[in-house]
């Protein structure tokens, strides 16, 4: 009886164990780390070199590189892919700025003017630069093209003609200038004319970017912008060979376009549209109220690139 009870004690004791190692094995395996090929360490580096949302955080600033020192009364670089200010200086505070003022009425007219009409000049049109004249009494021009000479060479004769054109046609070109802002959230922005002549009229660097980020979405515009010097021939075959105010898309590397800007009250303004080398981005810099807007710009240009990593 005695060995009976005894074998029943072992066996017991053996199932026991049996038991408790094989839920060992399994308690151990279920906590072992997963063994680290490759491609998981790979995944790990990168998920903590990289933050959750890339677009948030890159480009990352090196604190390390001085801020320029720039003659601008405002001034702003923006980030097209991370929706980011990479340089801030007085973004909201109202200025004119001159014939930056050009890039919304172009936007106005291809919104609300057809291409291929024909203007013909007028004399008020003419006379608005006084003795500089940029077309003749009665040239005849489609829209496009005097739509070319206001952005290329900046040309006050060919804004005021497209306004006249617009009227002729019971367009307000000024009217949709200004609705078109509010409609683009450029709440510190009011426009009086559509070459910029009045320094009445006014915006502000955060708002200049809100407009070339629209205008963005108008390839044929940003092309227009890009150009150095182009030919324009009028239906009465004047030939116009105009030559482009802005001299950085010949000096900046990966330019895409830009525009200039100048009246006595206004001083020097500029936009820049920079491609980032191999990112698949853009920068827009703006300058407003500026003795060196070129410089101002190139500087701009050139700290955002050193300062910040993509």
């Amino acid at each position: 009886m005695k060995l009976y009870l005894v074998t029943i004690v072992i066996l017991v004791l053996v199932v026991f164990n049996v038991v408790f190692m094989l839920k060992s094995a399994n308690y151990d395996q279920a906590y072992l780390p997963e063994p680290q090929t490759k491609s998981t360490i790979d995944n790990a580096q990168a998920a903590f070199i990289l933050p959750i949302s890339e677009a948030s955080y890159i480009p990352i600033l090196d604190t390390n590189v001085y801020l320029p020192v720039i003659d601008a009364k405002a001034a702003m670089v923006y980030d097209i892919n991370s929706s980011r200010y990479l340089y801030a200086q007085n973004i909201k505070e109202k200025l004119p700025i001159a014939s930056l003022t050009k890039i919304l009425t172009a936007i106005a007219v291809i919104e609300n003017l057809n291409l291929k009409d024909v203007v013909s000049v007028s004399n008020t049109a003419i006379k608005v630069d006084g003795e500089k004249q940029d077309l003749y009494l009665g040239e005849r021009l489609i829209v496009e093209d005097l739509v070319k000479m206001m952005l290329v060479k900046s040309s006050n004769d060919a804004a005021y003609a497209l306004t006249e054109h617009a009227k002729a046609n019971n367009i307000d070109l000024i009217q949709k200038m200004n609705l078109k802002a509010a409609d683009l959230g450029m709440y510190n922005s009011y426009f009086k004319d559509s070459a910029g002549l009045d320094d009445e009229a006014y915006s502000s660097a955060e708002d200049v970017v809100k407009l070339v980020k629209h205008l963005l979405t108008y390839p044929r515009l940003l092309n227009i912008m890009s150009q150095q010097s182009t030919s324009i021939k009028s239906l009465d075959s004047i030939e116009h060979h105009i030559q482009t105010t802005n001299r950085l898309l010949g000096e900046v590397p990966n330019v895409l376009g830009g525009k200039t800007g100048y009246t006595e009250g206004a001083l020097g303004c500029l936009v820049l549209i920079v491609e980032v080398s191999s990112k698949n981005d853009k920068i827009i810099s703006v300058i407003l109220g500026s003795n060196e807007r070129f410089t101002d710009t190139t500087k701009l240009v050139q700290w955002s690139q050193q300062a910040y990593k993509w």
